[in-house]
């Protein structure tokens, strides 16, 4: 069952259950740096291992088309193989990178005026249809040289009444997990937690020792909320049937005693002081800096991050990858893995007249050595959603972790399963810094939840609302 369900996540094939999945949290950020050059021992693939259909026809040469995204949607290896991409076609991509908190303002404002980008991203699953129209706003992909490579199950959160509009471009393969220090636990005599009251007692050992447990960045608007979500398939264990309940509005966030629970735990770590004293203007940015520092214990990152922490200049002790382990946030005292085959998608705009030119892109990124390259250069991408013949490069922490829960300990997160809750991803992340200031209690927190969740099914037009 182990060998099964690890097979599963590594190879994007979860049985899913429900029709369609909500996509995670949208990172936030400035403007997207300028494309570097590769180094030298990391080179982009050469642009004549390109394969035919990513080659552009004449008229293509000198235009720009323009790819709109959250930020960190796009990796700096990706700006790289644009710069190749360019050199081979004469296409130029321009990367428009906007911060979390305004990115689906702003692409709904330029899709619904008709003048959306040619690529734009979102989160895939649920929203697709009733968030972003993505059957007037989107192209049909389904017929793509790249299709046939194409995770069925990722097909399945980038399709609307079974046809694709969308590529998710993000490693889905793996999820964001409590990566944690085993030196740092170890030196303040503090274990891996699998209850809620045993991950208190951690952190007040880890608080005794000096060492702050969590960094938890609130500032850029959309991290809190992992730490809920991510650990949300308990709830459909601990009450079988409350999320297709939710889903036919025959019962509420705030009628529910877990989702309260939960909610009081996020408070209860807050005002406890496990995100230190900065939390509220902490950066996701500085995360691995920070726990390659050592001034924090404990992150909730995708395990690639591991990498980076380790490579940081900041990592002053010398840690080394083994010195870094993963577990699961026992919120609610949770111990089921989260799987969540939703992630950041590429649709290409139906109004584009640049269309081709951007079916072009993503087939280019979807070469193997292309693929290959990425993998190889972006710290938290070990694998992609497609099959093209890349290898991986899971560490021997993720199997070991991933290999250590079966069919029966994982279930999907709770944006993936739970309408209407992943399109307010920002406005519950708002709510929460509220309710840590004060200004909210738990309850307020639900029922605004529950107010929102039916404004959207309302605008929709679901028949159970």
């Amino acid at each position: 069952m182990k060998k099964k369900v690890l097979a599963a996540l590594l190879c994007g094939a979860m049985v899913l259950g429900l029709t369609g999945c909500g996509g995670g949290a949208m990172d936030a950020g400035g403007a997207a740096p300028a494309a570097e050059a590769p180094q030298a021992e990391a080179e982009a693939p050469a642009a004549d291992t390109a394969s035919e259909e990513s080659a552009p026809a004449a008229s293509s040469e000198g235009v720009t088309i323009t790819l709109m995204a959250s930020q960190d949607w796009v990796e700096d290896s990706e700006q790289e193989l644009g710069a190749k991409f360019e050199e081979q076609t004469g296409i130029h991509v321009d990367y428009q990178i906007v911060p979390a908190d305004q990115y689906q303002d702003l692409l709904l404002t330029r899709l619904n005026s008709g003048e959306g980008p040619d690529i734009w991203g979102a989160q895939s699953g649920f929203a697709l249809k009733t968030t972003y129209n993505v059957q007037q706003n989107a192209v049909d992909l389904s017929n793509e040289p790249w299709a046939d490579a194409y995770s069925i199950f990722s097909a399945e959160q980038t399709s609307v009444d079974g046809v694709n509009y969308g590529l998710t471009y993000y490693d889905t393969t793996t999820d964001y997990y409590m990566i944690y220090n085993k030196k740092l636990f170890e030196a303040a005599g503090a274990a891996v937690p699998t209850t809620f009251d045993e991950l208190k007692d951690t952190c007040e050992k880890l608080l005794d020792s000096g060492v702050t447990p969590i960094y938890e960045p609130l500032a850029d608007g959309w991290h809190l909320l992992m730490l809920w979500a991510e650990s949300g398939q308990v709830h459909d264990k601990l009450e079988p049937g409350i999320v297709e309940k939710l889903n036919k509005n025959e019962a509420t966030f705030a009628g529910d005693e877990y989702m309260k629970k939960a909610v009081d735990q996020l408070n209860e770590m807050a005002q406890n002081g496990y995100f230190g004293d900065n939390y509220m203007s902490d950066e996701f940015v500085d995360a691995e800096g920070y726990m390659a520092s050592g001034e924090f214990a404990i992150s909730m990152l995708k395990p690639g991050a591991i990498k980076t922490i380790v490579a940081s200049d900041l990592n002053t002790e010398g840690y080394t990858e083994d010195d870094f382990g993963i577990f699961l946030l026992p919120l609610v005292d949770n111990q089921y893995l989260n799987v969540h085959p939703t992630g950041p998608s590429r649709f290409i705009y139906s109004g584009s007249p640049h269309i081709e030119e951007a079916k072009q892109y993503l087939a280019f990124l979807l070469e193997k050595d292309n693929v290959q390259y990425l993998i190889d250069n972006a710290a938290d991408v070990e694998n992609l959603p497609v099959e093209v013949g890349q290898t991986p490069e899971y560490s021997q922490t993720t199997l070991d972790f991933l290999g250590s829960y079966d069919d029966d300990h994982s279930g999907m997160v709770l944006q993936d399963v739970v309408t209407y809750f992943n399109e307010q991803w920002m406005d519950i992340n708002a709510d929460l810094a509220a309710m840590f200031i004060g200004d909210m209690t738990s309850e307020q927190v639900l029922e605004q939840i529950d107010a929102r969740r039916a404004q959207l099914a309302q605008a929709a037009g679901d028949e159970n609302w």
